[in-house]
């Protein structure tokens, strides 16, 4: 399962912003950012070639695959400032915009992705890539922000993202440790999941934000 070394991801993150002597993001960090993203690939490569995993692509799939990445690339930066008008339009703060629609947004390509692997019966296959998605998010994303150094003024909003960053899959992954052998999630599984989106939304707004 993905979500073990995912969560040594998280550690490392927290390891290198948390700490008062050292709190935020500094240049140095993006090694060990880059390293752990690294590791974390060469265990789930591994994994899969262990497990039989075997793929091969073809010409036309690799330019399609290139072109994709380009094209979330153009439309990323699209997404950014269709957020900045709402929020300019609306009168939102930067946080809330971040948190709130931005975050939505750049989600939206990952959700279908991951619907249109699990309709063909690849759940795990579509679970795995959300994590993935995310394993990138908390390293190689993170690069750029050490690069410039990246101080964190607000602990506690830090901390609560991070803690549920870390909850979230923390609950999946019970869900699929003891909860039904069925191939994907019941529903029952996806309402808490979605429970405890609906938790991290209340903590933010009422004691966070």
């Amino acid at each position: 399962m993905l979500t073990l070394p995912y969560f040594g991801l998280l550690a490392l993150v927290a390891v290198l912003t948390l700490p008062a002597p050292w709190r935020g993001l500094q240049p140095i960090d993006a090694v060990f950012l880059l390293a752990g993203y690294a590791l974390y690939l060469a265990q789930a490569l591994k994994r899969g070639k262990e497990e039989g995993e075997k793929g091969s692509w073809s010409r036309k799939e690799v330019a399609l695959a290139v072109a994709g990445v380009a094209a979330m690339g153009v439309g990323a930066y699209f997404v950014v400032r269709a957020s900045e008008n709402i929020a300019s339009g609306l009168g939102l703060s930067e946080i809330v915009t971040g948190l709130f629609i931005t975050a939505l947004a750049t989600a939206l390509p990952e959700l279908f992705g991951a619907w249109s692997i699990a309709r063909s019966g690849q759940v795990t296959a579509a679970t795995s890539s959300v994590i993935g998605d995310h394993a990138v998010t908390m390293t190689v994303a993170l690069v750029p922000l050490a690069l410039v150094t990246l101080p964190i003024e607000d602990l506690r909003l830090f901390s609560v993202n991070l803690a549920f960053v870390a909850l979230l899959p923390a609950v999946y992954a019970a869900l699929i440790h003891w909860g039904s052998d069925e191939h994907g999630f019941t529903r029952g599984q996806v309402v808490a999941l979605d429970a405890t989106y609906l938790v991290y939304l209340a903590v933010m707004f009422l004691w966070v934000l």
